[in-house]
């Protein structure tokens, strides 16, 4: 089962951004350019496994 959240960030200061997968969804992301505190901008719903199967996307 696959457990995985992502996360967008941006960092005022470096005005530099990022996405993260975060293991526990708990962590709070950091800038990769100073390693300081960012502002998380979206923290999108992605669908995880259940019972070993990953649903398929919906066909647009």
């Amino acid at each position: 089962m696959e457990h995985r959240v992502e996360v967008a960030w941006t960092c005022g200061p470096c005005e530099v951004g990022g996405q993260d997968a975060l293991g526990g969804g708990n962590d709070d992301p950091t800038c990769w350019n100073c390693g300081g505190p960012v502002v998380v901008t979206a923290r999108p719903t992605v669908r995880w496994a259940v019972g070993g199967h990953v649903p398929e996307p919906d066909a647009a």
